[in-house]
This record gives C-alpha cells, structure tokens and sequence, in this order.
C-alpha cells in the first residue's frame, strides 16, 4: 500500500485573492486531480478579501452614489465559488497561540500569522512584502513558516511557470519579489 504524502498548506493573503492573475493560477493549482498544496484562509481572510473588492469596486465606479450592488455581489459569490472547493478554513475564533514576530508593524496583519499558525501551515502567500518576517539566511521565516509573494511560492516552491498556468501574459507588475534567495 502506498502512503499519501500530506500536501504543503500555504496561507492565501488577501493580497494574493484579489489580483485574478494570482488568484486564478493559485486555484488552478490547489484544484488539479493530484493538488500540488492545500490553500488555506480563515474569516479574517475573507472579509479582508472582500473588503478590497469592495473598494476597488467603489473607485472603479463611475458614479459612487449609483453603486451596483448586485454586480459585486455576482463577482464576488462568483471567486467564493471557484475557491470554496479547494480552499480549507480554520477559525481565528478561540485563537490564543503566539504572537508573530516582535518588528511587524501592521497589527491587522497579525491575523494572516494567526491563520498559519492555527492550520499548521509551512507557507504564507502574501504579496504585502513589507510586513514579511525579516530575513533569515535568505528566507522570510519565523516560527518555521515562510512568507513568499505569489510568484515566488508558484515558481519557487512548487516549480511551475505562472504565465503557463495562467494561460497569458501576466500583467505588468505582477512578478512581485521579495529579498528571498532563490
């Protein structure tokens, strides 16, 4: 009999759920027949997530006070359904674990540690690079889970091409890369 090898948990950021380019591909990843890893997000992740859709849904509109509420809501129930199949949820509800590192700045980023924590998971996708844990010998690691962009977890960790996987080009900017060694 042979023995399943548990798959990686990476931690989806908001930061990488809302851009489709990374959204898409990380979907695609997590949904093959043979998963290359198991995504995670908690309630904290979602309403973040939803919250800037929202508000880059507000500023895309022509006219604020004419806001198409159905519109959204279609958009974003339509991402909630491509990803609830692949994505496991853990609660941050009774969360009393520890802390993230002493320098991180941003205390509404310490519910994507708490999430990571809580799920026993190795990886943090995130594209918010300036709240990553400091370097250690070349990686964005405390506590044993390291901090990637969406570029770096798919191309580095699971060595796939992302423009592949997307199906085109990606859009300008979207190779986000933090001070990772390769």
């Amino acid at each position: 009999m042979t023995q399943q090898l548990a798959l990686p948990l990476a931690v989806l950021d908001s930061s990488v759920l809302v851009p489709r380019w990374a959204r898409v591909s990380l979907q695609c990843l997590a949904a093959r027949q043979d998963p290359l890893y198991a995504p995670v997000w908690s309630e904290w992740i979602i309403a973040e997530t939803w919250r800037v859709l929202t508000q880059q849904w507000l500023t895309r509109a022509p006219n604020p006070d004419q806001f198409d509420e159905a519109t959204l809501r279609r958009a974003a129930n339509g991402m909630l359904h491509y990803l609830l199949p692949v994505m496991r949820l853990v609660s941050l509800r009774a969360y009393t674990g520890s802390g993230p590192w002493p320098d991180l700045t941003d205390e509404d980023d310490a519910p994507i540690w708490q999430t990571a924590v809580v799920a026993g998971a190795q990886y943090v996708v995130s594209n918010n690079i300036g709240d990553f844990p400091p370097l250690v010998q070349g990686r964005h690691v405390y506590a044993g889970i390291e901090y990637l962009t969406a570029i770096e977890f798919i191309e580095d960790i699971l060595g796939e091409d992302a423009e592949q996987i997307y199906g085109a080009p990606l859009p300008a900017g979207a190779a986000v890369r933090s001070r990772r060694g390769r």
